[in-house]
C-alpha cells in the first residue's frame, strides 16, 4: 500500500518494515529486524492486513506447500507492498514460483546462504520497495495534480463563458463543493457602497443548503466567520467548529444548524479578491464528505463521515476563487456596460420626445409592444413562426431597435414635428388678421356709405336708406365670416370634404383692397397648398421631411461600434415604415427582404400611433377600432397577417387597455 508522499518525509510516518519469516529460517535473520511468524502473512492471524513494506522469507520447501495459499493472499491484498526472498537448495529461476509474478521474487539464495548475505539481501529488497512505494506515490500526486489542473481549466472555461450574473454565482458555489466535496456552502458578495471608501457589507446570494431565504446583508466585521474573512482577507479552515473554544477573534451560529436541521462540523472560508487584492466576495464551504458522491444523514455529519479540509483543498478553492474574482468582476463590469448604454438609449428617447412632447412615451410603448410579440412568437410550437425562437440577446437587440426607431426626428425641423394642423400657428394668425382687416374694411365702407348719405340728403330718408345698408352690411359681414369658416375647417387634419376645395380655390381668387390701393388675396398660394391637403396636416415636402426621420436614424444608428449581439439594430430600426407590397418607405423594400423583427415593430409602432391618447392632430381610437384598421393593413399587403393574429390573440395589449 502505497504511503502518502506528503507523509514520507517525516520520519514517524515511514512505512513499517517487517520480516514474515519461515520458523525454520528464524534463526538465520539479525535480530535488529522485526520479525513476525508467517502465519501473520497467510495463516490465522491477520494475514499482514494493514503493513505497508513486507518481505517474506522462505524456504523453497514451504514455499512450494503453500504456493497456493501465498497466489491466493496475493490476489486478495493488492495494497500490500510484498517481496520473496526464497532460500533454495536449487538454482531455480524466477518463472518456477509462478503462479506468483516474477517481479515478486526478490531474489533466490542457495539454501546456505550466510546470515550476513541475507540481511543484506533483506535490506536490499525493503530499499527496492521503498523506492517503488515512493514512485508510485510521485505518480499518483502528478496524476492528481493533471486531475486538479484539468478540473481547474474547465472551472475557467464554464465561469469565463457565463454572463447572467445570478447563474454565475451559483456556478461558482457548485464548482467550489465539487472540487473538494464539500456537502454544503454559501456565497457571498461585497456589498459595492455608493459613496463610502470601503465597502462595509456583504450579500448574500446564495447556498445549497436549500434555504428559503432572501438576499441579506451582512456586517463585514469579526461577529460571523464570512465577515471575519472579508475583513482579513485570508482562508480559514476550521476543523471542527463545535471544538471552538470562545477565544477565536470570530464566532459561529449555532442557531443556523438547530433552525435548518443540520450539523457543521469542518469549514473552510475563503476569500476572492480581485486584480487589486480587494475582497469582492467570499466562499463558505461546509463539511467535507470522506465519500464524495454519500448523500450524509445528521449521524453521518456527527460521525466519522465528515473530514478536516485539507491544505490542498485550500490551494484548489483559492485557485477558483481567483478565476471566480475575474469572472464576477468582468459580469459587473458588463453589467455597467450594459446599465450605462441603457442609460444612454432611455435618455436619447427623452431628448426626442422632448422636441414632441406630444408623443412622450410613443417609443417605450412601441418597445413594449414589439417586445412583447417577440415573446409570444417564441412562445409557439406549432404554426408558421413555430421555428423561430429569440435568445436573451435578440430581445435585448430587438428592444433597443424599438426604443431608437424615432430617434432620426432629430434631424427634423422642430416646427414640421409638432405641426398640428395643416397650417402653422403664425400662417393661421396672419389669415386671422387679414379676415378682421375685412371685417374692419367692410365696416368702413357702409359707415362711409351712410355719411356721404346725410352730407348729400341730410336725414330725409335716411332711416328707410340705413336699414338697406345695415341689411347689406351683414351679408358681406357673415360671407366673410363663412370665408373664414371654410379656411378654419379645412385647417383641421381630418378628411377635407370634397366640396371645399371648391371653396379654397374661389377663396385665393379673392382679394382684399388695401388702404394704398393694392390687393392681397385671401389666401396665398401656399396656405392653399397647405389647406388643400386631403388626409392629415402635412403637404407633400412636410411629408417628406417627416418620413426622412427613418434614413436619419438609419445613419445615426450606424454610426454607433455595436457589439456583435446588438449589430442589427440599426436594419431592424431602419424598416419599421416599410410595407410587405413594396409601397412603404424609405427603400421601397417587397416582403422578403423585411426581417420578422421589423415586421413586429411595424405593427406595433401603427398600432400605438392609433391608441396613443396625446396626438393633438387626431383623436385616440378604441382598441376595436385601431385593431379594425390593422386588419384592413393586412387586407392592403401592407402588416403581416400571421403576426398581426399572434398579436391579437396574445393579447400585449391588454397592460394598456385595462378598465
Amino acid at each position: 500500500m502505497p504511503v502518502a508522499a506528503s507523509q514520507t518525509n517525516d520520519p514517524k510516518n515511514q512505512p513499517k518494515r517487517v520480516v514474515f519469516m519461515d520458523p525454520v529460517l528464524a534463526a538465520a535473520v539479525p535480530e535488529n529486524m522485526e520479525k513476525l511468524p508467517l502465519d501473520h502473512l497467510f495463516g490465522t492471524n491477520g494475514m499482514g492486513a494493514g503493513l505497508a513494506l513486507g518481505v517474506a522469507v522462505l524456504h523453497q520447501a514451504t514455499f512450494d506447500s503453500h504456493k497456493a495459499q501465498i497466489w491466493n493472499w496475493i490476489l486478495s491484498h493488492p495494497e500490500m507492498e510484498l517481496r520473496f526472498v526464497v532460500l533454495s537448495p536449487e538454482d531455480h529461476p524466477k518463472s518456477y514460483f509462478r503462479p506468483v509474478p516474477e517481479e515478486l521474487i526478490h531474489l533466490v539464495l542457495p539454501a546456505s546462504a550466510s546470515a550476513q548475505v541475507l540481511a543484506d539481501v533483506i535490506d536490499g529488497a525493503f530499499h527496492i520497495l521503498k523506492l517503488h512505494n515512493d514512485k508510485v506515490n510521485l505518480q499518483s500526486r502528478l496524476a492528481l495534480s493533471y486531475q486538479d489542473i484539468r478540473r481547474l481549466t474547465r472551472v475557467g472555461q464554464a465561469l469565463s463563458t457565463e454572463r447572467n450574473f445570478e447563474t454565475l454565482i451559483g456556478l461558482i458555489l457548485q464548482l467550489a463543493r465539487e472540487i473538494v466535496a464539500a456537502d454544503a456552502g454559501s456565497i457571498y458578495v461585497v456589498e459595492r457602497p455608493r459613496n463610502a471608501d470601503k465597502p462595509t457589507h456583504l450579500r448574500f446570494k446564495k447556498s445549497v443548503m436549500n434555504l428559503a431565504a432572501d438576499e441579506f446583508l451582512l456586517p463585514i466585521d469579526r461577529n460571523s466567520i464570512a465577515g471575519y474573512v472579508a475583513l482579513n482577507g485570508q482562508p480559514l479552515m476550521i476543523e471542527n467548529v463545535y471544538a471552538l473554544t470562545g477565544q477565536e477573534e470570530y464566532s459561529f451560529n449555532y442557531e443556523f444548524d438547530r433552525l435548518h436541521n443540520y450539523y457543521t462540523k469542518s469549514m473552510m472560508v475563503i476569500p476572492m479578491k480581485n486584480h487589486r487584492d480587494d475582497v469582492i466576495g467570499v466562499i463558505q464551504l461546509i463539511n467535507k464528505k470522506r465519500s464524495a458522491n454519500r448523500k450524509m444523514t445528521l449521524e453521518d455529519m456527527k460521525g466519522k463521515e465528515v473530514i478536516p479540509f485539507t491544505e490542498n483543498c485550500r490551494e484548489l478553492v483559492s485557485a477558483l476563487a481567483g478565476q471566480a474574482a475575474v469572472a464576477i468582476q468582468n459580469t459587473i463590469l458588463v453589467q455597467d456596460i450594459n446599465n450605462l448604454f441603457e442609460g444612454f438609449v432611455k435618455a436619447s428617447v427623452f431628448a426626442i420626445e422632448q422636441r414632441d412632447p406630444t408623443t412622450s412615451g410613443h417609443s417605450f410603448r412601441v418597445a413594449e409592444f414589439t417586445v412583447g410579440l417577440a415573446m409570444a412568437v417564441d412562445r409557439l410550437n406549432s404554426g408558421k413562426f413555430a421555428a423561430l425562437h429569440f435568445s436573451n440577446d435578440q430581445i435585448r437587440e430587438l428592444r433597443y431597435a424599438s426604443l431608437l426607431h424615432d430617434f432620426g426626428k432629430v434631424g427634423v425641423r422642430e416646427n414640421v414635428l409638432v405641426k398640428a394642423k395643416k397650417l402653422y400657428e403664425h400662417d393661421m394668425e396672419l389669415i386671422r388678421w387679414r379676415f378682421h382687416y375685412l371685417r374692419k374694411s367692410i365696416e368702413k365702407e357702409y359707415l362711409e356709405k351712410k355719411l356721404k348719405y346725410i352730407k348729400e340728403n341730410g336725414n330725409i330718408g335716411f332711416s328707410q336708406y340705413e336699414k338697406y345698408l345695415d341689411l347689406e352690411f351683414r351679408e358681406d359681414l357673415a360671407e366673410a365670416n363663412e370665408f373664414f369658416r371654410v379656411i378654419a375647417d379645412s385647417n383641421e387634419p381630418s378628411i377635407m370634404e370634397s366640396g371645399n376645395f371648391q371653396k379654397l380655390e374661389e377663396l385665393a381668387m379673392k382679394k382684399i383692397r388695401m388702404d394704398d390701393g393694392s390687393e392681397v388675396p385671401f389666401l396665398k398660394e401656399n396656405e392653399l397648398v397647405s389647406l388643400s391637403v386631403r388626409r392629415g396636416n402635412l403637404d407633400r415636402t412636410e411629408r417628406l421631411e417627416i418620413e426622412s426621420h427613418v434614413s436619419h436614424t438609419y445613419r445615426f444608428l450606424i454610426q454607433i461600434p455595436w457589439t456583435s449581439d446588438l449589430k442589427r439594430i440599426p436594419d431592424i430600426a431602419h424598416g419599421h415604415h416599410e410595407k410587405l407590397d413594396g409601397s412603404g418607405y424609405p427603400l421601397g423594400l417587397k416582403a422578403h427582404e423585411i426581417s420578422p423583427q421589423t415586421r413586429m415593430m411595424t405593427i406595433a409602432d401603427i398600432f400605438d400611433a392609433l391608441t396613443a391618447p396625446d396626438r393633438p392632430y387626431k383623436k385616440s381610437l378604441s382598441l376595436e377600432k385601431a385593431l379594425d384598421i390593422l386588419k384592413l393593413e393586412v387586407k392592403d399587403n401592407h402588416v403581416d397577417p400571421d403576426l398581426l393574429n399572434i398579436f391579437i390573440e396574445s393579447g400585449v395589449f391588454n397592460q394598456q387597455f385595462k378598465p
